[in-house]
């Protein structure tokens, strides 16, 4: 009776492991450690085209609570005119995966190639599986380009939005249906009236842009104000004079000069990567204050690199505060731009917001939370406009951009929309 016990036993973990193995587990695609289930959207990006391409943003993407696992997935809305493509670097592929599988649903009946084969998306979730021999590969030898591309294949001509979700590689055979919780709802949303703190700091700075009196946007920071990966996706503007005119500063120069109907604001960056505020504080004379005049705006962006290093929130304040003291020899009119989002951050979002607050209030300057707009709604959804951790690419500044401008118009702006 044992012996026959024992035999059942072995011949179902037998079959329980065959099983597994001829329908294994699923393998999100990802990138530096990150991956597509884990931390959506990064190192997933839209390609915007070439410069004339760009304004306005034409193509949008966003993590989802609508989704097949986990209650996220990626979100891309195209606007008419949109080129519908979408690209994401990888790391190595795994050998012994069938393919490439993925879900996916659209507003309206879809074609799309995916990775160069065609599929047709309708308006409720399916399962879409592609064999590496389509790929002109084998699970032995598994091969894509060096972008995993996703091409809307038809013109654009009215805003439709394609979600995608579970993209990645099944072990041994594809799984025909595999386990799925589908979610749905709206998205929880943010405003600028949320995340932009002080405003009434910058009165002075709103009663020049209404007189149409010409000044300058200087900005001091990190390598988020350099740009780094901020060509993620859209390669072709890479080494293209235009392309800093899409980076924060140069877009809310933009927003404003719109608004208030004049030309005349002007911007200059000063960015290092890897900087921290203190390293700021070395070359502040050299970089930022000859910038500045009375009338101008000092924009200081700092906080990642202190955090990663190390470093508290209380000495990154400190540090910020002897950066404020210094730019206030030049002009009063100063926004702080907060920590990006990255490793660890959501484990700070309170102590970030609270100590963005006391400066703001204490130093009488703006600030906007980018910690906070990030992460609102937790990690999962925190990276919908960054490129990799803390960098955003050209559609994450332009964004940025988008909802720093009321600070000085008073037009709420919301997000995602």
């Amino acid at each position: 009776m044992l012996k026959a016990k024992y035999f059942l036993f072995s011949t179902l973990l037998f079959f329980v492991f065959i099983t597994s193995f001829a329908a294994g587990p699923f393998i999100p695609i990802g990138m530096g450690g990150e991956d597509t289930e884990e931390n959506t959207c990064l190192w997933f990006r839209p390609d915007l085209g070439k410069a004339t391409d760009v304004l306005p943003l034409k193509t949008k993407v966003w993590a989802t609570m609508d989704s097949v696992t986990d209650g996220v997935a990626y979100k891309a809305v195209f606007y008419p005119g949109s080129k519908g493509l979408l690209g994401m670097e990888y790391k190595a592929l795994m050998k012994g995966t069938a393919g490439m599988t993925f879900y996916a649903k659209a507003s309206e009946a879809l074609k799309i190639n995916f990775c160069g084969i065609p599929c047709e998306i309708g308006t409720s979730w399916k399962k879409y599986d592609i064999a590496w021999e389509k790929l002109h590969a084998t699970p032995d030898a598994p091969k894509l380009p060096w972008q995993m591309m996703v091409a809307v294949t038809s013109p654009i001509e009215k805003k439709t939005w394609l979600i995608l979700d579970r993209i990645g590689f099944e072990k041994g055979e594809f799984k025909d249906s595999p386990a799925i919780t589908p979610e749905t709802g709206v998205d929880e949303t943010i405003t600028s009236k949320d995340v932009i703190i002080g405003a009434e700091n910058l009165a002075t700075l709103l009663k020049s842009a209404k007189a149409k009196k010409p000044f300058k946007i200087a900005a001091l920071g990190d390598s988020v104000t350099a740009g780094a990966q901020r060509f993620r996706g859209s390669w072709g503007l890479n080494n293209v004079p235009e392309a800093e005119g899409f980076m924060y500063y140069a877009h809310l120069a933009r927003l404003w000069e719109e608004y208030f109907g004049y030309k005349g604001i002007t911007y200059k960056a000063s960015g290092h990567g890897g900087w921290t505020a203190a390293r700021g504080l070395t070359v502040i004379d050299k970089e930022l204050l000859p910038e500045l005049s009375s009338g101008d705006l000092a924009i200081l962006q700092y906080g990642g690199n202190d955090l990663a290093g190390g470093a508290s929130i209380s000495k990154w304040k400190e540090d910020m505060r002897a950066l404020i003291t210094k730019t206030k020899q030049k002009t009063k009119n100063i926004l702080l731009i907060g920590i990006p989002f990255g490793n660890g951050t959501s484990d700070s979002m309170e102590e970030i917001t609270k100590t963005l607050k006391e400066l703001a209030k204490e130093e009488k300057v703006a600030a906007f939370d980018l910690t906070k707009f990030s992460g609102y709604r937790g990690e999962k959804f925190a990276y919908s406009i960054y490129a990799n951790m803390f960098h955003p690419d050209f559609m994450g500044h332009i964004t940025i951009a988008e909802m720093l401008a009321p600070v000085l118009t008073g037009e709420n702006k919301t997000y995602p929309e």
